[in-house]
């Protein structure tokens, strides 16, 4: 009995620290900045989703201060920019290719142009924005889920036609006119 009463109070404790604990100003900037559709998200760390772990080696091959499921990315050129009704990405993929593509074809995410389906919405419990996106790029289609935090912090979903999936962590920022495009 003991047992469940304990498992039932640590159950309610973690879900409750699963609300957010962002201020009315910092969701009220969210909810400005989602609804003027100029973000720029860039990220620090990268989660490959089946990186072959038993090649020996590959960690050597990665950014120091990484691991094989937890790719550093610092000074590596990388954004997710929503500019009005168009979308640019360009990001570093980690990870296994499922179709060729071919030689002197781009390695990493690239898309820019307007996405085939967006959804937006607001997780209340979380304070957060989720914004899906369908992009049909030249040579495969991306499935692209950006969680956008008030704090500033941000995640995005990257779920390929061609490749495994990937997780990005960072922080976004309004797009601002002297960015780069």
């Amino acid at each position: 009995m003991r047992i469940v009463l304990v498992s039932l109070l640590v159950f309610c404790f973690g879900c409750s620290s699963l609300k957010s604990t962002a201020t009315q100003a910092e969701i009220d900037n969210l909810k400005e900045t989602v609804a003027s559709k100029n973000i720029e998200a860039i990220f620090d760390w990268a989660q490959p989703m089946g990186l072959n772990n038993n090649v020996r080696g590959l960690e050597n091959l990665l950014p120091p201060g990484s691991s094989t499921n937890n790719i550093n990315l610092s000074g590596n050129a990388n954004f997710f920019r929503i500019k009005n009704d168009s979308v640019h990405v360009d990001l570093p993929f980690y990870g296994q290719q499922q179709l060729s593509r071919g030689f002197n074809a781009d390695a990493g995410i690239k898309f820019e142009g307007k996405p085939k389906v967006v959804k937006k919405t607001f997780d209340a419990k979380k304070g957060a924005y989720i914004l899906k996106y369908t992009l049909n790029a030249k040579d495969e289609g991306y499935n692209a889920t950006l969680t956008l935090y008030p704090n500033s912090n941000c995640s995005l979903n990257v779920n390929s036609s061609h490749r495994s999936t990937i997780y990005y962590n960072g922080n976004w920022k309004v797009l601002t006119e002297n960015s780069n495009n």
